[in-house]
């Protein structure tokens, strides 16, 4: 029997407890911040929504109740698994501790408070929210790497050598590092457990290639940024700020990058997996001249492919997967029907940006 049966299972049944098109349409017709609110206490949301209004109200109350209902939820995944998929779960959602200590470090760079930086954080990972709230409390950046390395915590291994490399490096030079060494972490980790040709992989080069792809587009969409790259990231290259890599080479991605114009860079990509979404993007991107235009069909794309993986991966990772796409797309959802009703969009318009399932 497979080690990922018991938390599948779980998983299962949980994913029942999703809202559904017709909850969905239910929220955007509730027409008042309040309204809504009301209408999620009725749902899957009722304990974290009456946590969020014993402290806050509006939009602040749906923000909370969101971050109180994932942590509930994706915080207690890793439960669910042991021994070998154990290890495969924590591997996985080791993405949601770079997350973190990004957002930490960011927010100790602008002296931000130790609460509105733990706002930002989603504790579901290695890393727990006693360790997140003392590492948001050092004085600085340097003084939270220096709590890290005490721990012995490996995270700082990236960060202590780009002290050594650079002195001083910025907070988007951090940022890297710690993304660059998530992903050669990751797939060194699949090579040694010989899952080199699985779902978990497949997932982890997608993953790469849409960061690195927005990274590219965004050269591409403002050519004149690549002059701040030797001041930013200390490189000329473009190869030298991309992760993993993907199934996309490092070659490719730099000839994207280097593109005068978005239609040149998309002919770049012509024969890749992600020709078609970012074509689909590029045509509204020419109306628009919006870059998020086209990165909202390459999220489109990752929803869809993470999504089918419950079917096509039943007795693996692919569960986790497609229900952690699931999860974070309602939430996306929802937090898009509050900001539309708070900004007093149009019920036609708000449905028009949700993303169902496919």
């Amino acid at each position: 029997m497979s080690t990922f049966d018991y938390g599948n299972a779980r998983l299962r049944a949980m994913k029942s407890r999703f809202l559904s098109k017709r909850d969905f349409n239910t929220l955007v017709g509730t027409g008042s911040l309040q309204g809504l609110i009301t209408a999620l206490a009725g749902t899957a949301y009722r304990k974290a929504v009456e946590a969020a209004l014993a402290r806050t109200s509006g939009m602040d109350c749906i923000a909370k109740a969101i971050r109180y209902d994932l942590e509930n939820t994706l915080g207690k995944v890793h439960k669910f698994y042991s021994g070998r998929a154990g290890e495969v779960v924590t591997m996985l959602l080791r993405v949601y501790d770079i997350h973190n200590l990004k957002a930490i470090l960011r927010g100790l760079t602008k002296q931000v408070t130790p609460d509105e930086i733990m706002f930002s954080v989603l504790p579901i990972g290695e890393l727990k929210e006693d360790l997140l709230s003392e590492l948001a409390r050092s004085p600085g950046p340097r003084a939270a790497i220096d709590l890290m390395t005490s721990m012995v915590l490996p995270f700082a291994q990236p960060l202590l050598q780009l002290r050594v490399e650079h002195p001083g490096a910025i907070t988007t030079e951090m940022e890297l590092a710690l993304d660059q060494w998530f992903y050669k972490q990751s797939f060194q980790y699949l090579q040694s457990t010989r899952r080199t040709n699985g779902v978990l992989l497949s997932a982890m080069q997608l993953e790469a290639d849409l960061t690195n792809l927005l990274t590219m587009l965004r050269f591409a969409h403002a050519p004149g940024e690549r002059k701040f790259l030797r001041e930013w990231l200390h490189t000329d290259k473009l190869e030298n700020i991309l992760v993993g890599p993907g199934r996309l080479t490092f070659a490719l991605l730099a000839q994207t990058g280097s593109q005068e114009t978005m239609n040149a860079a998309v002919e770049t990509l012509v024969g890749t997996p992600y020709e078609h979404p970012i074509k689909i993007g590029l045509k509204a991107y020419a109306q628009s001249a919006l870059l998020s235009d086209i990165e909202k069909q390459l999220y489109k794309f990752r929803f869809a492919w993470m999504s089918k993986q419950i079917a096509k991966d039943p007795l693996g990772i692919g569960v986790l997967l497609g229900y952690l796409a699931l999860k974070i797309n309602e939430v996306n959802n929802i937090r898009w029907i509050a900001q539309g009703i708070h900004l007093e969009l149009k019920t036609e318009a708000i449905r028009a940006s949700l993303e169902y399932p496919p």
